[in-house]
């Protein structure tokens, strides 16, 4: 990373400030750190086809209302020191305390997940050079001792050095899809994109239809981009920097998915890149890039190993804006952070595999649509002539609707409901039960 910025990494770790950079580490990793190469590949083989690149393109034109309706909302509140200031100033504690607890458990659940996938991914390249480390630690210990692990180093260092260390394992993930990029391209079999649009089999699988439910299920990951305001407090200029780095970041995961897309679907037939693996799967036709098979799951595990150290930073900034420290007292964020490493490892080592989310879902994306929905509701109530813009009161509405559709149609938007129904009883039984002393 260069430019006017390209010493922020090293400058901003001793003053404890974030830059721009730290801003565009953590959104690249929130789209591309984890498993979404194989989203990708399971939506080409089970409903786009090779057109998944169109897909993707209606993916990140979905996330631009999210992504100015977010700069409104820090225009109009330019002190936030996050999404929970965001939320109170639009719709007061009560709403943003549930909203954000809600997003703080699915976290932990996302970090179980995450851990859980990151061993297989660590046992899949030990399989290839004939290791079998599953038969001396099992599997659901491996992903408790991991989250214990991520958990301690993003206790112990401050957020720069922890963004830091996330840089460096997104690096060696990306590093090892460029070397794939490169040598692989040659080997690629146009015949393998015709039909580019297969004939619709069904009303959401293939043709126009397969290509617009690839793209919800895709949006919602772009759409991850916008929790990066969970950091807006830690930075001189929210509005700018944030939507430079959030937008930048959407712009640069379309274009390498796009890319990697396209590469794994010229290498097989599409049909067969339903895998968790497909990339793995593409490979196993080609003998001269058989070498790179061990890379590949190594190259995963650290993408979702960087993906947990930002998943824990945002959690302990989301914690202490829900319960701040009162005055004289130290800081929530070490106590949580235990709290949520502690709770994902007992997920990660009780829970079978496949049961967890592996990436932010629902709750991320209603508290995303309560911000945009709460931009809509400032113009719509403006009595000034000026503060009634068009463009926000079109915008605002389309974004909290994109925020809305991957919500309502993933599956675990109706466990999300329940959570929020549960947290939010649980916040007004605690106001009641402070109010009665």
């Amino acid at each position: 990373m260069s430019g006017e910025n390209g010493d922020a990494l090293h400058a901003s770790a001793k003053t404890g400030r974030l830059g721009t950079d730290h801003l565009l580490v953590v959104a690249l990793t929130l789209l591309m750190g984890g498993s979404v190469v194989a989203l990708v590949g399971q939506h080409t083989a089970a409903q786009a086809g090779p057109a998944i690149v169109l897909s993707l393109l209606l993916a990140a034109l979905g996330a631009v209302p999210m992504l100015y309706c977010l700069r409104m909302a820090m225009r109009r509140v330019p002190d936030a020191s996050g999404l929970h200031g965001l939320l109170r100033a639009a719709w007061g504690r009560l709403l943003a305390d549930v909203l954000v607890i809600a997003l703080l458990l699915e976290l932990t659940a996302t970090l179980a997940g995450l851990a859980q996938s990151t061993a297989r991914h660590l046992y899949a390249a030990a399989e290839v050079i004939d290791a079998t480390p599953a038969q001396w630690l099992p599997l659901p210990l491996a992903a408790a001792i991991l989250v214990l692990l991520l958990g301690a180093a993003t206790a112990v260092l401050r957020t720069p050095r922890a963004l830091l260390l996330a840089s460096a394992l997104l690096t060696v993930k990306l590093g090892v899809g460029l070397l794939l990029l490169l040598l692989a391209a040659r080997h690629v079999h146009y015949a393998h994109w015709i039909p580019w649009l297969p004939s619709a089999t069904a009303p959401y699988r293939f043709g126009l239809g397969g290509v617009l439910a690839a793209g919800v299920a895709l949006l919602g990951v772009l759409l991850g981009a916008g929790l990066l305001a969970g950091f807006c407090g830690r930075v001189p200029r929210p509005r700018a920097q944030v939507s430079r780095a959030a937008g930048a970041a959407v712009l640069m995961a379309m274009l390498w998915l796009m890319v990697l897309a396209a590469l794994q679907s010229g290498l097989v037939e599409f049909a067969a890149l339903a895998s968790t693996r497909p990339l793995s799967v593409a490979l196993q036709g080609v003998p001269q890039l058989q070498w790179l098979l061990p890379l590949l799951p190594l190259a995963g595990g650290a993408g979702l190993a960087a993906l947990q150290l930002v998943l824990l930073l945002l959690a302990a900034r989301l914690g202490g804006e829900v319960w701040p420290p009162k005055s004289g007292e130290v800081g929530t964020g070490a106590p949580l952070l235990l709290a949520l490493t502690v709770l994902s490892a007992a997920l990660a080592l009780s829970l079978p595999e496949g049961w967890l989310p592996q990436l932010p879902g629902p709750a991320g994306l209603l508290v995303l649509a309560a911000v945009c929905l709460g931009v809509a509701r400032s113009h719509w109530r403006a009595t000034d002539a000026d503060d009634r813009r068009l463009m926000p009161m079109v915008l605002a509405p389309m974004a909290t609707a994109l925020c809305l559709l991957p919500a309502v149609t993933s599956r675990l938007f109706v466990p999300v409901l329940v959570v929020l129904a549960v947290v939010l009883a649980g916040v007004l039984l605690r106001r009641r039960a402070g109010r009665s002393r």
